[in-house]
């Protein structure tokens, strides 16, 4: 199996987005961090498509821990989206609109893992990007990366992908010290603090790319574990192909807490709208934001992440 793209990984983790005023990664890379935790994208064991043009869905379960079948389903659906996307560009490619690019749905990924961001030590108020105090999570998709993470638990996985990236780091400066104003100054700092602050000697941790996982005795694999905090949540979601499809959600307000859970940030969406110095949450204000009545919004939360509510 082929070695990653590192530079791939780091845009990822910075969570890049390729546009034309966004051509490169490199204004991002100065907020790199370091992962404290991985967990599987696939556990809930399905995945699902919502064909538009016929109006049908379009699903596979399977057993995350069954590599063939979990990869069989994916290509199922991707040959779905395929189709429906052939259909899009016959029927409506003759009259299309400048919006009508919003119809095209790209594949489900299927080597995907969940990670979750370090918070930095080093911060500027001036950014106007902040992690301080945020559980920013990143998704990771590649084939090798998960591969590993299938046979390695968690603290072997997760330090040996900071090493991994740590020494990708520390290639680029080939020796040279680094100064506040130079792009990899900050990363490296947060990653060298974090093997400090974790209690392990950098120079002796394994390397993804160099680590041999038939070595350890593993009972739970990353890519086979879900976030704890899902154990607290109500609502039991498969894998979308497009989530935000309005056919899955009963209003927009509840679609935008399903998708916030899904993508393990509405904790920190939430804190957004809670009472100042109180851990309890504004419904009058999180309702202007979800445009909806407050008792709505307050339903919604008890319907699928009740948890949020026992810390009031």
């Amino acid at each position: 199996m082929l070695k990653p793209d590192i530079y791939s990984l780091v845009s990822q983790l910075v969570g890049y987005k390729f546009s034309s005023q966004n051509p490169t990664p490199r204004s991002l890379l100065k907020y790199l961090l370091p992962i404290d935790n991985a967990y599987g994208f696939y556990t809930s064991n399905k995945v699902e498509f919502y064909d538009p043009i016929q109006d049908q869905i379009f699903y596979r379960k399977f057993d995350v821990k069954n590599e063939s079948i979990r990869c069989d389903s994916i290509d199922y659906i991707n040959g779905r989206i395929d189709y429906y996307n052939r259909l899009w560009n016959q029927e409506f490619g003759k009259n299309k609109k400048p919006n009508d690019k919003i119809y095209y749905i790209p594949h489900i990924t299927k080597w995907t893992l969940k990670l979750k961001l370090s918070s930095p030590i080093i911060s500027n108020p001036k950014d106007s990007i902040s992690f301080v105090n945020k559980n920013v999570i990143r998704t990771l998709d590649n084939e090798y990366i998960y591969t590993l993470s299938t046979k390695l638990e968690n603290k072997v996985f997760v330090s040996a992908l900071n090493k991994m990236i740590y020494v990708y780091l520390d290639s680029l400066r080939f020796g040279k010290k680094l100064i506040p104003e130079n792009t990899l100054y900050n990363p490296i700092i947060e990653y060298q603090d974090w093997f400090m602050s974790s209690g392990i000697d950098i120079d002796k941790a394994e390397s993804l790319l160099t680590i041999k996982p038939d070595r350890f005795n593993t009972e739970s694999p990353v890519a086979f574990n879900s976030n704890l905090k899902n154990e607290l949540i109500s609502a039991k979601f498969s894998i979308k192909a497009n989530p935000g499809d309005p056919k899955w959600n009963s209003t927009p307000a509840e679609s935008k807490i399903i998708n916030l859970i899904q993508n393990e940030t509405l904790d920190s969406f939430i804190d957004d709208y809670k009472f100042e110095n109180i851990n309890k949450i504004n419904f009058k204000k999180l309702s202007i934001k979800l445009k909806c009545s407050d008792k709505t919004a307050k339903k919604i939360i008890e319907k699928h992440a009740p948890y949020l509510l026992d810390i009031e």
